[in-house]
């Protein structure tokens, strides 16, 4: 054939191929380039990254952290509580014999109440959340295991802590209650 027949027929190819998007037969197809697989380099964590990763994995830390985040949400939870009280409380109560009270002895009243209420519940929540995080870290790294039976012993021994003041019985609802809890927040959050 010559050179002419060669790139006519080249030429038709390329109309065919770009009209139908599908090669003839009779021109051998050649393979695609094959892209080059480009390999990013491994980096090394810094000293900085690694001091950060064990920061965060010192039970201390989590503990202290989950108790702040534990009072905070405490905090708000007592200022709820005491203003749907605060809110109900007039229409639920007899009024005093004597003198009314005037609306700034009534507010500073409902404020101290929501003071008192909102720091007993910001230190419960405080001390339940510290409590139940660090219990959490050790059983996973005495454990070695990462699963979801951590929190329910995490959750077991938060709750035999928290009643130990109300002896064996009051430990063992708190075990037991505190780490279906934990077991049902767990599959809650999973799901």
């Amino acid at each position: 054939m010559s050179n002419i027949d060669e790139d006519r027929l080249a030429s038709s190819a390329s109309a065919s191929t770009s009209e139908s998007g599908v090669q003839p037969s009779s021109v051998a197809a050649t393979p695609p380039a094959k892209k080059k697989k480009e390999w990013q380099p491994i980096s090394m964590p810094t000293q900085q990254e690694l001091a950060a990763q064990e920061f965060m994995n010192n039970c201390f830390i989590k503990s202290a952290m989950s108790g702040a985040m534990g009072g905070l949400a405490g905090f708000a939870f007592g200022l709820f509580s005491a203003s749907m009280e605060n809110a109900h409380g007039g229409l639920d109560t007899v009024p005093e014999i004597g003198p009314e009270k005037t609306t700034r002895v009534i507010l500073r009243e409902m404020f101290q109440n929501m003071k008192s209420k909102s720091l007993s519940y910001a230190k419960g929540f405080a001390i339940m959340g510290a409590l139940y995080s660090f219990n959490e870290c050790v059983i996973e790294k005495w454990r070695a295991k990462h699963d979801k039976i951590n929190p329910a012993l995490a959750g077991c021994a938060t709750g035999a802590m928290m009643a130990h003041n109300a002896g064996p019985t009051a430990m063992c609802w708190g075990c037991a209650s505190f780490a279906a809890f934990s077991t049902a927040i767990e599959y809650w959050m999973e799901s």
